[in-house]
């Protein structure tokens, strides 16, 4: 069975190495129905948690639980729902976009495959910085802490996170003292440091507007690009079940593209019997 293979533009560290190598789970309609009901957890970063807990197989020798895929950087992440659509949908994604100057829509072409990648800088995952007298190391944000700042309001994320990615201060650890004492602009300089390190995929494009030749940018959310349908899923399920009498079970286990070669059979036999 196909296992499909990536290298994170990141890593995951573990016992002093970064791990980038990445492995699938063979897609099975198994692992398609779980994704499915992933998609109904309202918690954004949860789901994307819950996403590749199900399809991922392994991170370097590392199997995969929750915990893992949450120590993941948030690139890292978008990266590998990235990939993870490509396998369902394939390489090519239409992005229907709203003018922001005449309001017409309009239908923008991506290929996933060429879509800008940034690998992490010297370092990764942390960065030393110096700000006045502090020697500050910090480290790059994880999914973990994308979860920890569900239902903050912006100014508590922001410093939510800082607490979550400063380390050490002077090889000493943080003091509340020493987060009172920081600045918008060194608050501004430890999160442009972050950014210089940390990996990052593409996700604004620049398009025109086809009526009003308009440039613009519009934003690609890659967490909500995997394109399942539930009731064509199970429309698909309940298809092979009548003609073939095969138990749920046995056709959730099928590789996705033989279950669809399948579908494909019944379709042209039910065609070349209407032909008839």
């Amino acid at each position: 069975m196909l296992i499909m293979e990536v290298h994170l533009p990141g890593g995951l560290p573990d016992n002093g190495r970064i791990e980038r190598r990445v492995r699938f789970q063979p897609m099975t309609g198994r692992i398609e129905q779980a994704l499915i009901e992933s998609a109904h957890n309202p918690d954004r970063p949860a789901y994307v948690t819950d996403v590749l807990s199900h399809a991922l197989k392994s991170i370097g020798d590392l199997p995969i639980d929750r915990d893992t895929v949450a120590r993941l950087t948030v690139a890292d992440r978008q990266y590998l729902m990235l990939r993870l659509a490509a396998m369902l949908n394939g390489e090519q994604l239409w992005l229907n976009v709203q003018c922001s100057h005449c309001q017409s829509l309009f239908d923008v072409e991506v290929k996933r495959s060429e879509l800008p990648v940034k690998p992490a800088g010297h370092g990764f995952p942390h960065v030393m910085i110096a700000i006045n007298d502090w020697q500050i190391d910090a480290g790059v944000p994880t999914g973990k802490d994308q979860e920890g700042i569900r239902g903050l309001e912006e100014q508590q994320a922001v410093h939510w996170l800082l607490r979550q990615c400063v380390y050490s201060v002077n090889g000493q650890a943080p003091t509340d003292a020493f987060f009172a004492q920081l600045t918008e602009a060194d608050i501004a300089a430890i999160d442009e440091a972050l950014d210089d390190v940390s990996p990052a995929v593409c996700d604004r494009l620049l398009v025109t507007c086809p009526e009003c030749s308009c440039e613009q940018c519009t934003r690609l959310d890659h967490y909500a690009q995997l394109g399942l349908d539930e009731h064509f899923f199970y429309d698909e399920i309940h298809t092979l079940a009548s003609h073939y009498h095969w138990s749920e079970a046995d056709i959730l286990d099928l590789p996705q593209h033989k279950r669809r070669r399948y579908l494909d059979l019944i379709n042209r036999s039910a065609a070349g019997y209407g032909r008839g």
